[in-house]
Order: C-alpha cells, then sequence, then structure tokens
C-alpha cells in the first residue's frame, strides 16, 4: 500500500541519469593537445581589455552535483583549457587548482577559473 515508493525510485532513476550525462568527458582527451589557451594574472598588462566568454565547470547547474577530477594537477589544467578553448576563450584568468582527495587517498584535482577573450591592448 505504499505508493510512494514508486515515485522515489523513478526519482533516483532520473537524478542517476542526468549525473551520467556529465560524466561523459573522457580523462584520457585531456592528453590531446588543445589550442593554446595562456594562463593570465589579473594584473598583466594585456588583460586590460578583455570579454568573458565563460566559467568551465562551474557555470553549470551540473557542478552542484559533479565537476570532474584528475590526478594532476597539470592533467586537471590541460582540461581546463581544452574546456576554455571548446567554448571559444583564448586565455584564461584567476585559475585556482583545489585537491579535492581525501587524506590517505589518491589527489583529485579540479582546476577553474574564468575564460575570457583577449580584446586589443592600449599600448
Amino acid at each position: 500500500m505504499n505508493i510512494r515508493r514508486p515515485r522515489f525510485s523513478a526519482l533516483v532513476a532520473v537524478a542517476v541519469y542526468l549525473l551520467s550525462a556529465g560524466a561523459s568527458i573522457a580523462q584520457s582527451d585531456v592528453e590531446k593537445r588543445a589550442p593554446e589557451v595562456k594562463i593570465n594574472k589579473s594584473g598583466d598588462p594585456n588583460t586590460s581589455q578583455y570579454e568573458v566568454v565563460s566559467r568551465p565547470w562551474v557555470d553549470s547547474w551540473r557542478s552542484a552535483f559533479w565537476v570532474p577530477n584528475y590526478p594532476s594537477e597539470e592533467q586537471a589544467i590541460a582540461a581546463l583549457q581544452a574546456e576554455a578553448a571548446r567554448r571559444g576563450a583564448d586565455a584564461l584568468m584567476n585559475v585556482i587548482c583545489l585537491n579535492q582527495g581525501r587524506p590517505n587517498t589518491e589527489p583529485a584535482f579540479l582546476c577553474y577559473g574564468i575564460g575570457i577573450r583577449l580584446g586589443p591592448s592600449n599600448g
């Protein structure tokens, strides 16, 4: 007589499906060379004029449930650069890398930043 059980099961099935849709990014794709996306510091003179293109990994509702983790910081940065290039950015700024791994486990790095398109310099 428990009517809520099928509804809960259906809700869990839909949640699993939606979460697995974001897991389609293969970590082996990180090793492919992306177009050159430079990482700039916020005080660099060539970043005086720019347009924000995207915030890879964090500008989607999926980031509340899943973000990609990589075994090394270098792989996480390469993945961030590839995603920024895919979204049309030619540079990144305010890049931050965090180790999401727990103590006594493998590292799980996440890097995020702001994808920008540089404008003409005033210089």
